[in-house]
């Protein structure tokens, strides 16, 4: 159940262009624990069996709602498949602009919640998401100091990995994002959660993280779809 605001904010309708850094994770996992622990939305879980997801963690310096920051997590489809079209089951941002813009922009469930962050010498963060006092998810994430920095932009990867589909308040909008930044491969330190609160990447297969400095990305006004 997605809480709302007694007071409004500004509507701010897209496209948003945005701006900041961020961390990326990418896992497999056994379909089972996608439909069981990743908060799929009842139009996904029947007949779901993708085996991909990704973990997100994104400071927007830069925003037409100001600056917030995020932690995500994506359900997508088997990497075997020719279409892998992720959807956001689980967000929570820092301000409530960025929330319920979100949610009516683009039908993505954000929460809103508060993030405690602390930064490490060696680059690495902390970050500690917490509702009503209470620590929903506790990781730490930090960049390999052996890889090197490559520039990279969202335009390189197929569309379909790049477009997210949410359903929201019976109609499905699909939005294709665009994007470019510098990014070095990552590790994620430690991660802790309540698994009936946000998805428990731990029981997943690793793949791949980033860490990705200097972005920018443009979120277009979506495609609105019946059902």
């Amino acid at each position: 159940m997605i809480e709302r605001a007694a007071h409004p904010a500004p509507r701010v309708p897209p496209p948003w262009s945005l701006a900041g850094s961020g961390w990326i994770f990418l896992f497999t996992f056994p379909p089972d624990f996608l439909r069981q622990g990743g908060f799929l939305p009842p139009q996904l879980g029947d007949g779901f069996e993708g085996g991909l997801g990704v973990m997100m963690l994104v400071d927007y310096e830069d925003s037409p709602v100001g600056p917030y920051r995020e932690l995500l997590f994506l359900a997508g489809r088997n990497l075997r498949w020719r279409h892998h079209r992720f959807s956001i089951t689980r967000i929570y941002v820092s301000t409530e602009a960025s929330a319920e813009n979100g949610r009516e922009n683009w039908g993505i469930p954000k929460i809103r919640a508060d993030f405690q962050v602390v930064p490490g010498k060696d680059g690495s963060e902390r970050v500690i998401v917490l509702r009503d006092g209470l620590a929903e998810v506790d990781l730490t994430v930090a960049p390999d100091p052996e890889s090197r920095a490559l520039p990279g932009t969202a335009l390189l990867m197929p569309p379909s990995w790049r477009t997210i589909v949410q359903p929201w308040e019976g109609q499905t909008r699909v939005t294709r994002l665009a994007g470019s930044g510098v990014a070095r491969r990552a590790k994620l330190l430690d991660f802790r959660t309540v698994p009936h609160l946000f998805p428990d990447v731990k029981q997943g297969e690793p793949v791949n993280g980033f860490r990705v400095e200097s972005f920018k990305m443009r979120f277009p006004k979506p495609r609105v779809l019946p059902g």
